[in-house]
């Protein structure tokens, strides 16, 4: 199962990875490294995200940067329980509940990781409807459809992953490690029709629909770019801009909100890539773990450890990606630290000069 410590029913496996102590101790080091360096980078990146997206004025007002913001929130709660899961390993319990500790962080967990998902969904397919039809976006690609996007999705989620909140499924903690009893017919549900079902909801199908989103709007984008080169050839007069402009729906076309949809599309398809590399991984694994047979059920543990520390860089590296992939998104982050320099230096100078 994917997020859940332990099940009851464990296998006659034999075989391990680690062929002595010394082994193990320097794969949870390892381990252990690779947790602080995601999740530390993780906080850091999605925090200043969130400041560089809401403190853009112009960013909140369009539906794309509002799913932006969005991912970042899910994100920040999805490192929260993964953090809160990885530090079980030494011991040290976040919570003293176990509803807290076992069901509702778990809970959380998913329901985060699969809002995250299907709103960089949602930006593909903003994007692409605002490509592929100009004048119909000013009314589907609004910010008030993406809050009944997200209040929709939010109830199928819960719903889908309300099973971790009922009392079925018993639940042991021990020093903050949890422990899940099932009976032989829950059992069967989660490693028979829960976990594809999850692998396919939540992995294949939202990558499938951002990578065909992303192949078409490349397409119209290039459609556009051919026809602006043949009117500037023809003498046309026409402003020249490689898609139709997100300001459309929020004020008068620009240069600078031509340069702010360039931006969203690097943001974008940088999601789409680090989605590829770090989700398909985890979940294929999660999807062929109970076939692998031979193995004890610690190497199986700590090799979906390591999967899932290595796909919280999806949750966590956004920021970075963003930096490197967008010069606006750069020259916007820039502009806030220059600022809030020059207004702490201009706050402590009439200070000194009293």
């Amino acid at each position: 199962m994917a997020n859940v410590t332990n099940i009851s029913n464990s296998s006659n496996s034999t075989i391990s990875i680690f062929a002595n102590s010394s082994s193990l101790n320097t794969a949870v080091w390892i381990a252990t490294a690779g947790a602080c360096f995601s999740y530390g980078l993780g906080f850091i990146g999605n925090f200043l995200s969130l400041i560089v997206f809401y403190s853009q004025e112009e960013f909140r007002k369009i539906s794309t940067g509002l799913l932006f913001i969005l991912i970042t929130i899910a994100n920040l709660f999805h490192l929260w329980t993964l953090l809160t899961e990885f530090l079980t390993t030494y011991g040290i319990s976040m919570f003293q509940q176990i509803f807290f500790q076992c069901r509702l962080t778990y809970f959380i967990q998913n329901v985060s990781r699969a809002m995250s998902t299907y709103f960089m969904v949602a930006v593909a397919i903003d994007r692409l409807i605002r490509t592929e039809f100009p004048a119909r976006s000013k009314t589907l690609c609004t910010r008030r459809n993406v809050i009944l996007f997200t209040v929709i999705f939010f109830i199928i989620f819960s719903l889908f992953w309300s099973f971790y909140l009922y009392p079925m499924p018993s639940v042991t903690s021990k020093k903050g490690s949890c422990t899940f009893t099932y009976t032989p017919t829950f059992n069967y549900f989660l490693s028979t029709l829960y976990i594809p079902i999850r692998v396919v909801l939540v992995c294949f199908i939202p990558l499938i629909i951002m990578l065909l989103a992303n192949i078409r709007m490349i397409f119209n984008i290039r459609q556009s770019q051919r026809r602006v080169t043949n009117q500037i050839t023809g003498g046309s007069s026409r402003i020249n801009r490689p898609v139709p402009s997100v300001s459309s729906s929020v004020g008068r076309p620009s240069r600078r909100m031509t340069a702010l949809d360039r931006m969203l599309f690097y943001m974008m398809v940088a999601n789409v890539l680090t989605f590829l590399i770090s989700q398909v991984p985890l979940h294929t694994f999660m999807w062929i773990r109970n076939s692998l047979t031979g193995y004890d059920d610690f190497t199986l543990s700590f090799i979906r450890t390591v999967l899932l520390i290595w796909s919280s860089l999806y949750f966590g590296v956004a920021f970075y990606f963003y930096c490197l992939a967008s010069p606006l998104f750069r020259e916007k982050f820039m502009k806030i630290i220059c600022f809030n320099i020059n207004s702490r230096s201009t706050t402590i100078l009439p200070m000194i000069s009293k």
